[in-house]
């Protein structure tokens, strides 16, 4: 797995988990809830700002991590678009000789 597509996981973990807390919060709020999902937050949290210091995005915005919540998702708004593993690019597209 690529540092790239961690970060990726970690950020959607991070965001969703954030979701969560804020629906429960704001609904019935159940403590188990809460305490099943906090800690997986924040360990989300900490690997978006480990895998960004690891793989920081090109021209910067490394700090965008550091944002609770949704810092892993700016940070990778940071990286250009890529192919996806194992993808074989097409043959006979605009440019390549068939």
């Amino acid at each position: 797995m690529t540092t790239v597509r961690a970060l990726r996981i970690a950020a959607l973990v991070e965001a969703a988990s954030l979701v969560v807390l804020l629906v429960n919060l704001v609904t019935v709020h159940v403590r188990v809830v809460s305490s099943l999902t906090g800690p997986l937050h924040g360990t989300a949290y900490l690997a978006v700002i480990v895998l960004t210091l690891m793989a920081p995005p090109p021209g910067g915005g490394r700090w965008w991590s550091l944002v609770p919540g949704i810092g892993g998702l700016l940070v990778l708004r940071q990286f250009p678009e890529t192919r996806g593993e194992g993808e074989a690019p097409e043959a006979g597209g605009e440019g390549q000789p068939s």
